[in-house]
């Protein structure tokens, strides 16, 4: 079985080197040092390899992704930069947010100019792509971003306006469509495909089973917000309980609790991030243990991540580096720690 582990870790000095190039080298005031702090930092690199990983697949010269997988990463960059400043995170790869060490107001327009570097990145795709490709490359950027800030306000709006009680899964789905699904998974592997010059019909077979995956993803990644180790990680355990977020585990625990525990439950919920204590985020947490909130979050991963194989394998049999996509599948969804 391919790990795509090792896939990841090939494919991570070439996008990372790319970036390098377009890094701020010299600006006033330490405009730079700001700038390019989170890419300094290093994420994962799982969107980009998954543009590269789809290029190879659909029969594309993966030396003519690497531009726009970089772009990818600073896009990655630019949007934690801000939703780190709108869910007031405290960790992000390790590290305190960027809003917590140099204040909201330098870290915002820092996010500014990270997302102006990814658009110049993309814009240098002439230098390897025609023209007609590199702009199916920006317009696919421009498709899957707009999905992404009416997720992320989707999200927000349930967060701070929904009342705790009556939400549902499809509530939760809708957030991830936007949020995750369009963004981390779907984007990222239409993308591979149109530099590898595949037409709209494929794009479309991407959607049926990268949609399934991207829920997936979101799910393990709830779940490791709850369960991971911090230092592996790289973000705050139990942050997503202090931030409010409406994940599948906390709908389910309110949906499932009665009585005593219930109204603990709504009353810790409803405090804002600066007025939960750790005791009683981890109370929501214990909670969610017995009420079988993360087995229940566990069992949904698995279901979508053999939704996203099976459509994966009825729309691709013949793919050939069939392998290396299943892989993908269970890190993203299964088995993926990080």
């Amino acid at each position: 079985m391919v790990d795509f582990k090792q896939f990841l870790a090939e494919k991570k000095p070439i996008i990372w080197e790319e970036v390098q190039k377009y890094l701020l080298k010299d600006s006033p005031y330490g405009f730079a040092e700001i700038v390019n702090d989170y890419s300094i930092r290093q994420g994962k690199y799982g969107r980009g390899a998954l543009i590269m990983l789809s290029c190879e697949g659909f029969g594309g010269d993966t030396k003519k992704a690497v531009k726009t997988a970089a772009a990818m990463q600073m896009s990655e960059d630019w949007l934690l930069v801000h939703d780190d400043w709108e869910d007031n995170s405290d960790e992000r790869r390790g590290k305190p947010c960027l809003h917590k060490i140099y204040g909201d107001y330098f870290a915002i327009n820092a996010g500014d100019m990270i997302h102006i570097i990814m658009w110049k990145i993309l814009i240098d795709n002439r230098q390897i792509l025609d023209e007609k490709t590199t702009f199916r490359v920006l317009k696919e950027f421009v498709r899957f971003l707009e999905i992404t800030a009416t997720g992320q306000h989707i999200e927000m709006y349930t967060t701070f306006k929904r009342n705790l009680e009556g939400l549902a899964d499809k509530d939760y789905e809708d957030i991830v469509f936007g949020k995750t699904c369009e963004y981390t998974i779907n984007g990222p592997l239409r993308l591979g495909a149109i530099i590898a010059g595949q037409n709209d019909e494929i794009l479309k077979k991407i959607n049926e089973f990268a949609i399934p995956m991207g829920k997936g993803f979101q799910i393990r990644d709830d779940l490791l917000n709850v369960t991971g180790e911090g230092s592996v990680y790289g973000k705050e355990i139990g942050g997503d309980i202090f931030e409010g977020k409406r994940t599948l585990m906390l709908i389910h625990l309110i949906n499932n609790t009665k009585g005593k525990d219930h109204e603990r439950v709504i009353e810790i919920m409803k405090k804002e991030r600066k007025d939960k204590t750790a005791d009683e985020v981890q109370y929501i947490i214990d909670m969610m243990k017995k009420y079988g909130s993360i087995a229940y979050a566990e069992k949904k991963a698995e279901e979508f991540a053999n939704e996203a194989k099976e459509k994966f394998h009825r729309n691709f049999p013949d793919i050939k580096n069939k392998e290396t996509f299943e892989s993908a599948i269970d890190f993203f969804v299964m088995k993926r720690k990080i």
